[in-house]
């Protein structure tokens, strides 16, 4: 993996005044701020998944592995009071459920790298 992007939660100092993107670097995981931006982020997220019935092919790759991200995209909801943006959905207790898979997706495509890479993927 090329990059790694995460929440601005993960940079902010905990009561030792240590952060978990520390705690991650000293593992040799560099993370990045991800850009927050909700509604361009969205934007682009649809953008990249393009519009078939308008001849817009998608220029978005969703391996079958990342089931979680297959399961929770389609039930994204406008928010009512913000339609240009997705409604969000905390998981519950036991951590089922929410919209953090798609979270992820919009950081990563709304946190632009240097470089593209296309790589041609090779079976399991």
């Amino acid at each position: 993996m090329q990059r790694f992007v995460a929440g601005t939660d993960v940079f902010s100092r905990q009561s030792d005044g240590t952060t978990i993107a520390a705690q991650y670097a000293r593992e040799g995981i560099p993370l990045k701020p991800a850009n927050m931006d909700r509604i361009n982020g969205w934007a682009e997220v649809r953008q990249k998944m393009g519009d078939p019935e308008a001849g817009i092919a998608p220029r978005l790759f969703i391996h079958e592995r990342c089931g979680r991200l297959i399961e929770t995209l389609p039930m994204l909801q406008h928010d009512p009071s913000r339609p240009e943006d997705v409604l969000k959905v905390d998981a519950d207790e036991d951590g089922a459920g929410g919209d953090d898979c798609a979270d992820c997706l919009r950081y990563l495509i709304a946190t632009k790298a240097k470089t593209i890479l296309q790589r041609k993927l090779r079976g399991l």
